[in-house]
């Protein structure tokens, strides 16, 4: 009994942490990753070992740690919103995370070997071909590294470890306000390479 109510009691503080989250309260941000992160890191590693994806292993716990954290607060914290008390928080957070590895890592399988992920840009699924979608990929991954270090430092930063603009500020050494106007101008110059020939 005594174990019954204490779990109830876990429970309910896993809730107000949650709605802590959903109001954007900054210092719950702070408790939520010095609380959970090991247990990220850790559910993610298990996953990638679990599929064989053990090569640069860190630097994909890095990768796929930061898509899960942007994943949790996109399209109105959604993922969030979820979590309804039904179990611990851990629990309910170690499920999430493995899904959310899985599928990262079912799209890294469909790219084709000798593309990059990191370099290719996030664009939205359609309807052609597997092969068709390769081509576009590698093209776009060849036509990022023809960029600026800083316009493919600012578009990784964006679209593929899904930084907030706060935080490519801070990166950058920027002002909030610099950082869309950035991230334009290197999206109208790669886009301007993907319009031009290899060697023009």
């Amino acid at each position: 009994m005594t174990e019954l109510l204490h779990q109830s009691e876990s429970v309910r503080e896993d809730l107000a942490l949650v709605q802590r989250l959903l109001a954007r309260d900054e210092a719950a941000w702070v408790e939520f990753v010095s609380r959970y992160d090991r247990l990220v890191q850790a559910r993610i590693a298990n996953a990638c070992r679990e599929t064989g994806r053990t090569a640069g292993l860190t630097e994909l716990i890095d990768e796929i740690s930061a898509e899960s954290y942007a994943a949790l607060t996109e399209h109105n914290m959604k993922v969030l919103r979820s979590f309804a008390g039904g179990s611990r928080l851990s629990t309910w957070l170690a499920v999430v995370i493995r899904r959310l590895t899985l599928r990262h890592l079912s799209r890294l399988n469909r790219l084709p070997p000798t593309v990059e992920p990191e370099l290719c840009q996030q664009l939205p699924e359609s309807e052609e071909s597997d092969s068709a979608r390769y081509e576009r990929l590698k093209k776009i991954a060849q036509a990022r590294l023809r960029l600026s270090p800083n316009d493919q430092l600012v578009l990784r930063l964006f679209y593929d470890e899904s930084r907030s603009y706060e935080e490519i500020a801070a990166m950058l050494e920027i002002s909030i306000n610099a950082v869309g106007p950035k991230l334009d101008r290197a999206r109208r110059r790669l886009k301007s390479v993907l319009e031009r020939p290899p060697d023009g």
